[in-house]
């Protein structure tokens, strides 16, 4: 009894990183695409087997086919497991922070820093650092933070669940040793009508003073109309609590014709813009920056 129980626990740590990276797959491209994919697979081992008369193909077929069965009901079963686990995590967390609404103490950040690298196909990488000042104890606290759409493409459901967010909190003397925290998101739209990624990172009831929260993002597509020469776009900041101070530096990745790249001021301060080797950096910064107030830029590649 002893063995069996030890071989379904050996057998599960093995199996279950393994569903997760499956499940994960299809979560990104589509149940049915990666079905379609497995089918196509499994056809042409199938033809080839019966056209080479291959023994061997068409064993490897059937195992195949009856490993695709299996996976595709424990991914059916995990991913009903994982969302119904996600909902009731989720449901607990708006719950708690229900009863601490009411708090008249805000947090304030101290400093906001962000760094946008654009690669040659349009792919994004978004890193946002928030250094927060010290909140009263006892009080559960969030920040929440946002990443917009500007792309003239329409972005389809597929698109979005290709976006992949991560969060960490660290304290202000070991920003080495950071930990994940807490998040839930939602899509909503700006009042532009732009697609927008909401991010509410949950702190609980201890911030101190030099908290760092770090936000990352990796968006397949996300410049692809700028980086094909399809149309502008606008890389902007709009506050509406108080900063401290911020600094907002976007690095387009090997730009082949440096003087078809252009740069519009948009109500950036200290806006500068240089050469990285292959790269082009824009930056702007501020000081204690005005609310409600956007600033930025329009970056255009035209290479045509």
């Amino acid at each position: 009894m002893g063995a069996g129980s030890e071989l379904r626990r050996i057998v599960a740590r093995r199996l279950t990183p393994l569903v997760a990276e499956l499940e994960e797959h299809v979560f990104r491209y589509g149940y049915f695409r990666s079905l379609a994919g497995a089918l196509a697979s499994l056809g042409t081992v199938g033809l080839l087997g019966q056209v080479l008369g291959l023994t061997w193909l068409r064993v490897t077929f059937a195992t195949l086919a009856a490993a695709l069965f299996v996976l595709v009901s424990a991914l059916s079963y995990a991913g009903t497991q994982r969302l119904r686990g996600k909902l009731d995590h989720i449901e607990q967390l708006l719950h708690t922070y229900a009863n601490h609404m009411h708090s008249s103490s805000p947090l304030s950040v101290r400093e906001w820093r962000q760094e946008v690298v654009i690669e040659e196909n349009g792919d994004a990488h978004c890193r946002r650092d928030l250094v927060l000042d010290a909140a009263s104890n006892g009080t559960l606290r969030y920040v929440s933070v946002n990443l917009v759409y500007y792309g003239t493409t329409r972005l389809t459901n597929r698109d979005r669940r290709k976006v992949r967010c991560r969060a960490y909190h660290a304290g202000e003397d070991n920003a080495d040793e950071r930990t994940r925290a807490n998040a839930t998101s939602v899509w909503t739209f700006t009042r532009a009508g732009k697609p927008k990624l909401d991010i509410y990172i949950h702190l609980g009831t201890v911030v101190q003073a030099g908290d760092l929260i770090t936000v990352e993002w990796d968006w397949p597509g996300y410049s692809a109309d700028l980086m094909n020469g399809t149309g502008p776009e606008e890389f902007d900041v709009l506050f509406n609590k108080e900063i401290g101070k911020f600094e907002h530096r976007v690095v387009f990745r090997n730009v082949r014709s440096p003087a078809a790249f252009k740069v519009r001021n948009q109500g950036a301060q200290n806006l500068q813009r240089h050469r990285l080797g292959p790269d082009i950096v824009v930056e702007f910064s501020a000081e204690t920056p005005e609310l409600d107030t956007r600033m930025g830029f329009i970056a255009d590649y035209s290479q045509s």
